[in-house]
């Protein structure tokens, strides 16, 4: 009966182990889908100069970008483009030039964030989660400076020269914002997310023990009792009572108690 209510209890277990596994890996492929979309959203908010942005009050047409900007020279009507990543003397402002920099480091540590996947099949999973969490902050902190950094750069001349004399810190003029400065913020967002719920991953692996074996068992307490309900079961059970014993009078002992008296009869 006991061996019964073992096995029962144990293909409890199993069973909800195998649904808490199911779900699990479900979460994490997930999690790992949009780190990778992420790791997009940030490659293309770094390369695209399209932060700001001409309207139609701008005096002429043009966009920046963290490290290039594009401007329509009415001479020749061509749409020219200035900067490059790996030369910050050719980057507009020192604003840019750090936004730049933070930006690129966010880029820099999501790509390595998913190349770290590839030690799951090598480490435990929580502590993968843990490491990667950690990582996505760092990214998403990268990125807010990033956007908080770049409108410091609205009152270079090159800006002044499309978005209107009347631009300068943090103040746009007649420029507007573009879809990739938006996009950057929503990235920030969108790794906060992610690193919550990789600690959220890591936190919740060490749970699959209790699925496993039951809330109130360890695998050596699961072991041990069963082998004593086994013994127990296969062995019969003996009373075991005292028993007085008698020692009986020796050869040795008799002759003794004879020379003794008729030693007191002489």
């Amino acid at each position: 009966m006991a061996n019964q209510e073992v096995t029962h209890l144990h293909e409890s277990n199993m069973k909800q182990y195998n649904n808490y596994s199911r779900n699990y890996m479900a979460v994490g492929v997930m999690w790992g889908i949009f780190t990778i979309c992420f790791a997009i959203i940030n490659l293309v908010v770094f390369v695209q100069p399209q932060w700001i942005g001409d309207t139609e009050d701008s005096v002429t047409i043009g966009f920046f970008g963290l490290f290039q900007y594009c401007e329509l020279f009415i001479s020749n009507q061509d749409l020219v483009c200035t900067g490059r990543f790996d030369d910050f003397t050719t980057i507009a402002s020192k604003a840019f030039q750090a936004a730049t920099f933070f930006v690129g480091i966010s880029a820099l540590i999501i790509l390595i964030c998913i190349c770290c996947m590839l030690l799951f099949a090598f480490i435990k999973p929580d502590k993968v989660f843990y490491a990667i969490g950690c990582m996505q902050l760092l990214s998403g902190l990268c990125m807010f400076l990033g956007c908080i950094i770049f409108p410091a750069g609205w009152d270079n001349e090159h800006v002044k020269r499309i978005c209107g004399s009347n631009t300068e810190m943090y103040y746009i003029g007649d420029c507007g914002i573009r879809w990739a400065y938006i996009l950057a913020i929503v990235g920030i967002f969108d790794v906060l997310v992610l690193a919550i719920l990789a600690f959220v991953m890591a936190s919740r692996y060490a749970r699959r023990r209790d699925y496993m074996y039951g809330a109130n068992f360890t695998k050596s307490e699961l072991n041990g009792y069963t082998m004593e309900t086994e013994s127990r079961a296969s062995k019969p059970s003996m009373i075991i009572q005292p028993v007085l014993a008698v020692q009986e009078p020796s050869e040795y002992s008799t002759n003794t108690k004879r020379s003794r008296k008729g030693d007191f009869a002489l």
